[in-house]
């Protein structure tokens, strides 16, 4: 009998499945289309979450204020103030520093990416940061930027009484927890500051009324240009006097005969 021997070259080539090159984009389009869709809710939740982390920090730095008017007869801290023997100036953040439980991130924003307390890098090219002056009493303190910065909006004597005034030798304008009328309504602080002309590099930690008259009404956040008024999605995290904080619209923060926010009396104006 005979009997035929198959060689490798006597089976028929069978091609492998595969896909073809319309197939490849296609299977592309259609993760570009899925990416499209996703990335936009993944980063609006991202900056839910940064905003949410704002506003904490903001709760903390409003229970550590008024810790602090408990311990010192019903004083706010002063915005700023000189440091004995000539030494320099200090801010607000080194009064507090102890009641936020010394940890500087916590007078940052998430979403602030460069002007961070927690960095402790002074403004300007050439200055390398100097970490061991976050929250002392000490020359150099008050140069390092904050994400978020203290209100003392109405700032000079004589006018609308600001949370965070300033002591004597300054505007001696100081306030006292008990000045407060409305603690549901005072801001105490907020996302960013004001120096809006970049004038003021080593001011970088409050919100004060930059344009026109500093005891008028009328201050507008938005209208003055202040970056961090429009942090969030254009809005903006603040603290209130009552420990409480919340997202709030510049535009829409009262600042005029009626009311006024950003003052420890209800209608200075």
């Amino acid at each position: 009998m005979n009997r035929t021997n198959s060689s490798p070259s006597s089976v028929p080539w069978r091609a492998h499945a595969g896909f073809t090159l319309i197939e490849l984009l296609v299977v592309i389009a259609i993760i570009a289309i899925l990416a499209s869709m996703l990335l936009p809710a993944l980063s609006q939740a991202k900056g839910k979450a940064q905003q949410t982390a704002c506003m904490n920090n903001l709760k903390q730095i409003a229970l550590a204020t008024r810790l602090y008017a408990g311990d010192f007869e019903d004083w706010l801290p002063s915005i700023q103030a000189q440091l004995p023997n000539g030494g320099g100036e200090s801010s607000w953040r080194a009064h507090l520093y102890s009641y936020v439980g010394k940890t500087a991130r916590i007078y940052d924003c998430p979403s602030e990416k460069l002007e961070m307390y927690a960095n402790a890098k002074p403004p300007g090219l050439n200055r390398k940061p100097s970490p061991w002056v976050l929250g002392q009493l000490t020359a150099g303190e008050i140069d390092i930027p904050s994400g978020l910065g203290a209100v003392n909006v109405h700032w000079m004597f004589g006018g609308a009484q600001p949370p965070f005034g300033q002591p004597q030798g300054y505007e001696n304008n100081q306030c006292r927890e008990s000045m407060i009328e409305s603690p549901s309504l005072l801001l105490l602080a907020g996302d960013g500051h004001s120096d809006v002309f970049g004038v003021w590099p080593q001011d970088r930690w409050w919100i004060w009324k930059e344009t026109g008259g500093a005891n008028g009404a009328g201050f507008n956040r938005l209208a003055q240009g202040d970056k961090g008024a429009v942090r969030h999605n254009r809005r903006s995290n603040y603290a209130r006097a009552d420990g409480s904080a919340g997202l709030l619209d510049p535009a829409r923060i009262p600042c005029d005969t009626n009311a006024c926010w950003w003052s420890a009396k209800s209608d200075p104006h």
